[in-house]
């Protein structure tokens, strides 16, 4: 499959490396606390971030005996924590980047005062400091060293399929959904295997949870059974326009209604910022069961997912606006929490 790329300059606040978010990581946090959680199949490190002391208050019971028993709160320990705990994770599917560059721009701003643009945001700064913030910038690393991009900006949809999902040895697309009817996907028969799957060709948010399951998926479940964090978001995205999708299969009735409540005031603020979201909150459709079942069921914290606009030129977002996505996102979930505590979610 011959592809033809369109030379787009990343500015220098648009870190999506590999290499570009362990170095600044590395040299650019002190407020927070950087280390490695795992690694993937290939055998490369997933680094976490994490911002505001961890409350390490016992675990007396599990999150299925707590749920039945009607008193959730015995497993979460809300009512007895100092702050909100919010987790969130970029890349599951590692050409997906636009979320970690958000969150590159939100962990600047937590340790430095403004977000890699030199923008100050003082409101999600004042929210930030009533929570627990863990962030995974790139929770499937493999995928994302075979996306030999920084971002999808630009693009056509054809240099989207190649990388995302990638190419079979005779030259065709390994077009979705079939790349979901197999699993784990033959490897040794790709000319280029898409970003969506690690390097044992597993998509992690299908991953064999109850069977053979993968390094990436494990060290998320760690993360969030170790943190029980009120809230788990996980940063997708797609060619289309941007908006919270498919809400966990597992969410109750109270669970799914706050996931809309989210959606809603997501969307009217970036409806107000001129950011083109999604004009519905219909989160009812296609609900599937995925990864955001099982972290939720791990911890007890309100999955959301939530899909950026990769720019491609059918649907094009300059990288400006996607980061603008990503802040208004980050502080309408968090502004929701401290409103609301998260509270009644089960």
């Amino acid at each position: 499959m011959n592809i033809v790329e369109t030379f787009v300059q990343e500015p220098e606040y648009w870190i999506t490396s590999l290499d570009g978010v362990k170095e600044y990581l590395e040299k650019h946090v002190k407020k927070g606390t950087v280390s490695v959680a795992g690694n993937s199949a290939g055998g490369r490190e997933i680094l976490v971030y994490a911002y505001g002391e961890k409350e390490n208050l016992p675990q007396t019971v599990s999150f299925s005996s707590a749920f039945a028993a009607r008193k959730p709160e015995l497993y979460t320990r809300a009512p007895e924590r100092k702050k909100l705990s919010l987790f969130i994770y970029g890349a599951i599917h590692g050409a997906e980047v636009e979320g970690t560059a958000g969150l590159l721009n939100l962990i600047n701003l937590l340790e430095h005062g403004t977000d890699l643009r030199g923008r100050k945001n003082d409101a999600l700064l004042k929210l930030a400091e009533q929570y627990r913030i863990v962030i995974v910038p790139l929770s499937q690393p493999d995928g994302r060293a075979r996306f030999r991009r920084n971002s999808m900006v630009g693009q056509s949809l054809d240099v989207f399929q190649y990388y995302a999902h990638g190419v079979w040895n005779d030259g065709t697309p390994c077009k979705y959904p079939y790349h979901k009817e197999v699993m784990p996907l033959p490897v040794n028969e790709f000319e280029q295997l898409g970003a969506y799957f690690n390097d044992n060709g597993v998509n992690c948010q299908h991953d064999d949870f109850f069977g053979n399951i993968q390094p990436e998926t494990q060290t998320l479940i760690r993360l969030v059974h170790e943190e029980r964090p009120d809230c788990i978001l996980s940063c997708h995205s797609c060619e289309a326009d941007p908006g919270m999708s498919t809400p966990a299969a597992t969410l109750t009735d109270n669970g799914l209604r706050m996931v809309q409540q989210i959606a809603a005031s997501v969307m009217a603020n970036q409806i107000k910022a001129n950011l083109r979201p999604y004009h519905r909150v219909n989160l009812q459709q296609g609900r599937a069961f995925i990864l955001q079942d099982i972290l939720y069921m791990a911890s007890g914290g309100l999955p959301l997912l939530y899909e950026f606009p990769h720019g491609c030129v059918n649907i094009p977002f300059s990288h400006d606006e996607i980061i603008d996505l990503g802040l208004i996102l980050f502080e309408e979930i968090m502004k929701f929490g401290v409103e609301t505590g998260f509270k009644n979610r089960f």
